[in-house]
């Protein structure tokens, strides 16, 4: 799994053109230089203000101030100087999570972002524009595409990692998204495609009731699940007045912090080895739905590669992914079996992605 040939240096010499990738998240924003290899050259990572939430403008001045602080700083990383041609044309390449109609360039809907219907490509080029004008030799111009972060990661690890051409790439994290590729291409679906935490699944712990299935089998809803399932019981039970919780009640997994979710999982898997038998449910009805929908992806599209990215999970395959290629196998009876490995590039392939997305599609 080569990466393309015009994607062998960090930006094209004979035309100078650089690319940066940029990853957008509730919390932060990444911006990196990668090279044809996937390898980070240069990053820069800057915090988002609470403010910026459902503020397109502000967060359109973020990402900008993020280029800006990077490009400054190639310089010296990519050794522009001596007889090295210069940087005619920036080409930048932005990932969301939610909703993306990438040919427009708009944000259609993102819950952990707060936008909806925002043309967050058009936003983010004016706020370079000014900037880009006055920086020398930027000839070729500036160029802006945006992204849905799932089909980003799964390019990156089709091009750098573990997938193949053709893959269903599982991102499983404080939220659940995919991609699809068939020939190293995401599948969009007019944006709606991938966005499968919102398919509703018979819900584990109240029964008759649906929830989401990032409400269920993220990872940190799972912890959230067990968090709520050693409360006192008169804190839940109807018959002492209590309420009872909604179902599904992990509705938004952005309110428990990355670093909070990793310490849960880390206190579910201790659980579970100490032979709690709360925690091995928990666990089990998450990979259950985790494994229902993997094998539905196999009759729909034949055996794909699946590819699942977690940074919230050890290096450990015996707690995951080896329980979820047995519920896999089982579930798909007589079809074959999909290669289901762990990526390669971590949670870096959403980044990388989006800057080799760009490159590719420069003109």
């Amino acid at each position: 799994m080569g990466c393309p040939v015009d994607l062998a240096e960090p930006f094209r010499r004979e035309e100078g053109v650089v690319a940066i990738g940029v990853d957008v998240s509730a919390d932060a924003v990444t911006a990196v230089v990668a090279d044809g290899r996937g390898d980070v050259v240069s990053s820069v990572e800057k915090p988002v203000p609470n403010e910026c939430r459902s503020d397109a403008d502000r967060l359109a001045q973020e990402v900008g101030s993020a280029i800006r602080s990077l490009y400054a700083s190639l310089t010296d990383d990519l050794d522009l100087s001596g007889g090295a041609p210069g940087v005619t044309a920036l080409v930048v390449g932005i990932s969301v999570p939610g909703v993306v109609d990438e040919d427009e360039g708009c944000v259609r809907r993102s819950e952990a972002l707060g936008l909806q219907d925002t043309p967050l490509a058009s936003l983010v080029r004016q706020s370079l524009s000014s900037w880009a004008a006055e920086v020398p030799g930027l000839s070729g111009g500036l160029e802006v595409r945006l992204y849905q972060d799932a089909g980003c990661g799964a390019w990156a690890e089709s091009q750098w990692g573990a997938a193949g051409r053709d893959c269903l790439y599982l991102a499983v994290g404080e939220r659940i998204s995919s991609a699809v590729l068939l020939g190293g291409v995401p599948v969009l679906g007019e944006g709606w495609a991938g966005q499968v935490g919102r398919i509703l699944v018979p819900d584990p712990d109240w029964s008759g009731e649906r929830a989401r299935l990032e409400d269920v089998a993220s990872m940190c809803a799972m912890v959230k699940r067990h968090t709520a399932g050693k409360l006192d019981d008169s804190a839940v039970s109807f018959g002492s007045g209590g309420a009872a919780p909604e179902p599904g009640g992990c509705d938004d997994a952005s309110d428990e912090s990355f670093p909070q979710c990793a310490s849960g999982l880390e206190s579910l898997l201790g659980a579970i080895a100490a032979g709690d038998r709360e925690a091995r449910r928990v666990w089990d009805t998450g990979l259950d739905c985790l494994a229902e929908l993997v094998a539905q992806g196999v009759g729909l599209l034949g055996p794909l590669d699946v590819v699942v990215n977690s940074e919230l999970m050890p290096a450990d395959e015996g707690a995951f992914l080896e329980p979820l290629r047995r519920r896999v196998a089982d579930l798909v009876g007589d079809l074959p079996a999909p290669r289901l490995v762990a990526a390669r590039l971590g949670a870096a392939a959403v980044v990388q992605g989006a800057a080799g997305r760009a490159l590719a599609g420069w003109k």
